[in-house]
């Protein structure tokens, strides 16, 4: 069992460093006076270090400013499905079963490690139905999340797209104009898109307090959540090339990199 174990776990990780990274990384920066702390600026008087200076957070588009006629003349395209999160989550399951320290004197396994392991096989299987069924479809002035219905959920066998149910949070469509997007991200990194995120203005203000987004510190917009299930890649480059606006987050390896 263990060495089939060991086995699974190379084939997830390749899985994961074989993940599209083919991706253009943004050109956008985020205006940091890095300057300030070179240049001898002001120091803290509680730790005596340089203050850095923020001197702008503004989102910005990537690739500029997108023409309406250039975004209305592209073709609609229907983001790929991607398995790896499932994968992880499920080799997750019998790592966690196997490996969780057993507390009982006879050593039988730990009910909390196959409690644990259980979840993660429950949770892969729904990501699994998510994965296979639901799709994210970019068009001209919006992109939009639709369910497969049909023949065995596939599109060359009769499937359809349907449009999903309303949004759990906000009680509107699943759909989003680009126009109205004025952040987006992928969390842990792009490379290992566990959860993607974006921020939009179209829902009504006295909505962007609720669930979630009673978190947001900022304000200025609705933030929804969904799961790494597609391309990251391929929806990344969609938001870029429709001039959806995307705020740089500062890492200590870019502020720590001279200008």
């Amino acid at each position: 069992m263990k060495i089939l174990l060991l086995l699974w776990i190379p084939t997830v990780a390749t899985a994961f460093a074989l993940s599209p990274s083919k991706q253009q990384r943004c050109s956008t920066t985020l205006n940091v006076g890095l300057s300030h702390w070179q240049d001898g600026g002001s120091n803290d008087d509680w730790s005596d270090k340089p203050i850095p200076k923020y001197e702008s957070t503004a989102t910005r588009s990537s690739l500029g400013p997108v023409p309406a006629v250039q975004r209305w003349m592209k073709e609609d395209v229907m983001i790929d499905p991607s398995y790896t999160l499932t994968m992880a989550v499920a080799a997750l399951g019998p790592l966690i079963m196997w490996y969780h320290p057993s507390y009982a004197l006879d050593g039988s396994p730990s009910m909390i490690g196959i409690m644990g392991g259980c979840f993660h096989l429950l949770f892969a299987a729904l990501l699994w139905v998510q994965t296979r069924r639901v799709r994210c479809v970019f068009e001209r002035d919006a992109f939009e999340f639709y369910n497969i219905k049909g023949h065995k959920l596939d599109l060359d066998k009769g499937a359809r797209l349907e449009t999903k149910p309303s949004n759990y949070v906000t009680g509107s469509s699943n759909r989003w104009r680009y126009d109205s997007i004025i952040h987006y991200g992928f969390f842990p990194s792009e490379r290992f898109p566990v959860i993607c995120y974006f921020k939009e203005t179209d829902t009504p203000e006295e909505q962007w307090n609720r669930w979630f987004a009673a978190f947001d510190s900022y304000g200025r917009g609705q933030p929804h959540f969904f799961p790494g299930i597609c391309d990251v890649a391929q929806f990344k480059h969609e938001m870029e090339s429709r001039g959806v606006k995307r705020k740089e987050i500062p890492t200590f390896k870019k502020l720590a990199s001279p200008k």
